[in-house]
């Protein structure tokens, strides 16, 4: 459910996002080259080389989408069975997957470019539609996301910087909506009002298994009020942490009429 004219939750140009993605792109082909691609990521099924094949296969997929050949799931529960089926045809060395991604970033920059100002009508798993933007701040995600999995495993420092961070979580906001779980009771409603630091308040509503995120309205009445930065908020959506460490990472509840109803909102999203 969305409103295609809804304010999102910050905005950003093309031209920051075309340097923020060259920027997250030298930082993941640095840590993808230096790490032992046989380390396993924390906390998940893959090694350090079926990570950066399975970022390989997002460049590609992106670029599918111009010839027609766009793979998406219908439903999160697919999510991980297609990224996992399409990174084993591209198994090759490490080395050469890095070489690849490489290889594939002008035409990137070139669909981002011809997509940029696209509204909601681009294709996204689970039935999302999003604009333009949101598939460059996918894009920028994927990479900060798995090269921080790359640094986990090999112990390595890797920084969330908060803008970054900000803008992933705008492109969240269009396509969460299509993860609410199916399996929530019809008489499900929950609101959740949200203050992330440098962007637009936005609320998140759940009623049975429909979900909205937009700009708050004056009748809305939020069951609680959370305060956080970004990158906490998109970790948390990501399922990548859970209520204890995301206080831990500044989660604060500020406010809501029925508050405790925030330490279930996780449960209400399936995971990819």
């Amino acid at each position: 459910m969305y409103d295609a004219g809804v304010a999102a939750l910050v905005d950003t140009t093309r031209d920051e996002l075309r340097e923020r993605i060259a920027h997250a792109l030298t930082r993941f082909d640095q840590i993808s080259r230096s790490a032992d691609p046989h380390s396993r990521v924390p906390r998940s099924d893959w090694t350090v080389h079926q990570t950066v094949a399975h970022v390989l296969t997002i460049a590609q997929r992106y670029l599918r989408y111009a010839q027609g050949g766009y793979r998406l799931a219908a439903r999160p529960g697919e999510v991980s069975v297609l990224n996992q089926t399409e990174l084993e045809t591209v198994m090759a060395p490490a080395s050469e997957l890095a070489d690849h991604v490489q290889a594939l970033a002008p035409e990137l920059d070139a669909l981002f470019d011809a997509t940029a100002d696209e509204g909601r009508s681009l294709q996204f798993h689970c039935g999302a539609l999003v604009d333009g933007v949101t598939w460059q701040t996918n894009w920028l995600g994927e990479l900060l996301l798995h090269g921080h999995d790359v640094a986990r495993a090999v112990k390595a420092p890797w920084g969330l910087p908060e803008r970054d961070m900000l803008l992933v979580a705008r492109g969240l906001m269009q396509i969460g909506p299509a993860y609410v779980r199916s399996t929530l009771p019809p008489d499900t409603d929950v609101t959740v009002a949200l203050k992330i630091p440098r962007a637009r308040p936005y609320l998140m509503r759940i009623r049975g298994a429909a979900g909205e995120m937009r700009p708050p309205r004056d009748d809305d009445h939020p069951d609680a009020v959370l305060r956080m930065p970004a990158s906490t908020l998109t970790l948390l959506l990501y399922q990548r942490m859970g209520a204890a460490t995301a206080a831990r990472r500044g989660l604060r509840l500020v406010g809501g009429r029925r508050p405790w109803v925030a330490l279930k909102l996780q449960s209400l999203f399936e995971a990819a």
